[in-house]
Formats: C-alpha cells, structure tokens, sequence
C-alpha cells in the first residue's frame, strides 16, 4: 500500500519539506549546544585588555605586581577632601587574590572612590607574556584611560616596564 511506502521509504507520512525542516532544525540545536557560546562584551562598563612581554620569568614578574599592589594599598593618593582632580593614583590598589599563573585586584580612583576590578594572567614562553585585565565595576561607557592606567601603572611602578624585552602587544 501507498501508506506503507512511505512509513518505510520515508519515515512517515508527513511531507518531505515538513520533515526537512525538522531535521535541519534538529541539526541546527545540536551545533548551537556543542559549540561554546562566545564571550559577550559588557557595553555599560568600561574596561582595557592589554598584553605586555617580559624577558624575566612569569612567577618573578607575578611577585613584583603583587608586591606592587601591596605597596600602594593605602590612601596616600595626595589627594585632599574637595580636591576635584586627583594628584596621582598610585594608591587605593588591593591584591585579591592568586590562583596559579593568575593575580587578582582591585584599583579604587581616588576622588569618586569608583572600583575597577584587576586580572593578570602570567603566560610561560620565551620570557613571559603579562594579559592583563581592567574593568570599572559602576556603570560606565568612558574611563579616559582609567582603566588603562590601573594596569600600566603597576607595571610600570614594579620596574616591569625596564625589562630588556618590554613591549606591548597590540
């Protein structure tokens, strides 16, 4: 009979297109749950990526951040209550944190007292390549280098920025 050809032919009696549709359909919802969603860019606050290389080795440039942030872990900002720029910002840093090759802190800005969240991630090669990251927590759109700043002052207040090899790569 017609009907029996068709459940062994092709799988039922639903039409062709009717059955295409739910197998590419089926095939489409399988890709999208093996393939990892990517990383969405958070547009409400600000943030830098930077990557620097370093002659010296990862776990010697990993010890003269932190102990950077620990040194300028204070309100020594010289900055005074109603000063409404900050005369420098070399201070208001906490180290939160270190997990292997990847450090942990924050940067507080001294007039607003806005905090933006610290990432360093040390990468073992031919000398060490320095990933760091910043990121305000408030909302914000514009940092005017803040952001920037918080990594580059770190490196550049543990001599990292001497190194032989320094340079950033963009």
């Amino acid at each position: 009979s017609k009907q029996w050809y068709q459940r062994r032919v092709h799988g039922g009696t639903q039409s062709d297109p009717t059955k295409m549709f739910r197998l590419v359909l089926a095939s489409c919802l399988a890709l999208a749950s093996a393939v990892p969603a990517p990383q969405v860019k958070d547009p409400f606050h600000a943030d830098c990526s930077v990557k620097w290389t370093l002659s010296e080795s990862c776990e010697s440039a990993q010890e003269k951040i932190i102990a950077q942030m620990n040194l300028w872990d204070n309100e020594d900002c010289g900055t005074q209550p109603g000063d409404s720029a900050p005369h420098g910002q070399k201070c208001l840093y906490k180290h939160t944190g270190t997990n292997g090759l990847v450090t942990l802190g924050t940067h507080t800005t001294p007039i607003h007292r806005y905090v933006d969240d610290l990432t360093f991630t040390f990468i073992p090669g031919d000398g060490c390549l320095v990933d760091a990251y910043s990121q305000s927590e408030t909302l914000s759109i514009l940092d005017y280098g803040t952001n920037y700043c918080n990594l580059f002052n770190l490196m550049d207040g543990s001599g990292l920025t001497s190194d032989p090899a320094f340079s950033e790569v963009r």
